[in-house]
């Protein structure tokens, strides 16, 4: 049996490990605003939940060697993440009062090095925009996140000068309710990358995002002994060879992906048309109550019946008003395939007269029609990555 003192003891060493504690929580509070400086700085995003969920695996697995229950791990970091949290936002929210701007926070598709990454970093600079940006694994995510006020904006592929529309950004975009309020486009040069320099013919594996596979199919024909990999994002693909660090794996993506994470270029200049571009849209909930001393351009998307009648009746419509428009057709797979959808861009202003008109005659003969948004027109050189 432990006698008083034995277990007055226990209880000193104890208060000495509770006062190690606290001490070390203090230190840890401090990398952590610092940590929040830099990402201000930076214009990063305060949260990084793969950071944490690998955070927490690896604290469990410690945990486990010195016999400690992976649930009272997780409860602990669980609260210490969830005040670092805090106290970075908190440091965002002064920093916004101190120098009095608004910092908007924009959702894009894939992590640190996608092209909707380097679209969505371009666009703010651009605008002088101060803001934070926020990784999602699908377009439905980045355009859920505007919903939901949880980004201010989303930037989010729609075309390609070589491989066309991007079929479910069409798809979303017709369901939404959120507005087009800007664009952006981004020079392509697609490059493959890989862990090391080897021959292309030693390479059996490719991964990416299956835009790039179309933008450079005549490249990828040259090889047909690779096997394709689909993946999330340029970026998502990046980080799957790093992941397997196998020698004969290899991805396509950005040259600035590549330094990003750490990767050797294997070939360059490998889209099938030497000017690629891509072009983003930004959406955000509120459309734009802007003058018309600016020159705009106005977006709709529509459905007509498969007849021949009705693709008749829309032609007569198009050259009725001598519209510049580009016409782009996809297909939904989860709609009447009886339809044809158009997304249309008219250079004007949706209050002027001329739209008035157009939708007036357009409804006439559409099953859906929707304006999805009405902005500036840019300048129409694509921006180089």
């Amino acid at each position: 049996m432990l006698s008083e003192s034995c277990l007055l003891n226990f209880r000193d060493k104890i208060n000495e490990i509770d006062k190690n504690i606290v001490d070390l929580l203090s230190k840890r509070k401090i990398l952590v605003k610092k940590i929040a400086e830099f990402k201000i700085k930076n214009n990063q995003s305060i949260r990084d939940k793969k950071r944490e969920e690998n955070m927490l695996k690896r604290l469990i697995n410690l945990g486990k060697k010195h016999h400690l229950p992976s649930k009272y791990i997780t409860q602990l970091f669980q609260l210490i993440i969830k005040e670092s949290v805090e106290t970075q936002e908190m440091l965002l929210k002064n920093f916004y009062i101190f120098n009095k701007k608004r910092i908007f926070s924009f959702s894009f598709l894939g992590p640190k090095g996608s092209y909707s990454q380097i679209a969505t970093t371009k666009y703010a600079n651009q605008k002088l925009i101060n803001h934070v940006e926020k990784e999602c694994q699908t377009f439905k995510e980045c355009i859920s996140n505007v919903e939901k006020k949880i980004s201010d904006y989303a930037i989010l592929p729609l075309e390609n000068s070589y491989s066309g529309p991007i079929n479910e950004v069409f798809i979303l975009l017709k369901k939404t309710h959120l507005f087009i309020s800007g664009d952006i486009k981004l020079s392509v040069n697609h490059c493959l990358v890989g862990i090391k320099k080897i021959k292309l013919t030693h390479i059996k594996t490719v991964y990416s995002h299956p835009q790039p596979f179309k933008q450079c199919s005549k490249f990828i024909k040259n090889f047909p002994k690779w096997e394709i990999q689909y993946s999330k994002s340029t970026s998502d693909a990046m980080k799957k060879i790093i992941k397997y660090n196998q020698i004969s794996n290899a991805a396509l993506a950005s040259e600035d992906g590549s330094k990003i994470y750490g990767l050797s270029i294997l070939a360059k200049n490998i889209t099938n048309q030497k000017k690629n571009f891509t072009k983003f849209i930004l959406l955000s909930r509120d459309t734009l109550h802007s003058p018309q001393n600016k020159a705009y351009k106005t977006t709709l998307i529509f459905s007509i019946k498969k007849k021949l009648e009705i693709f008749n009746q829309f032609l007569i419509i198009s050259k009725k008003y001598n519209l510049i428009t580009k016409k782009l057709i996809f297909k939904d797979s989860h709609e009447n395939t009886l339809e044809y959808n158009f997304y249309t861009n008219i250079q004007d202003h949706v209050s002027s007269l001329l739209i008035q008109n157009i939708l007036q005659d357009i409804q006439k003969i559409t099953t859906f029609i929707k304006i999805l948004g009405c902005y500036p027109i840019e300048n129409s050189l694509p921006i180089k990555i």
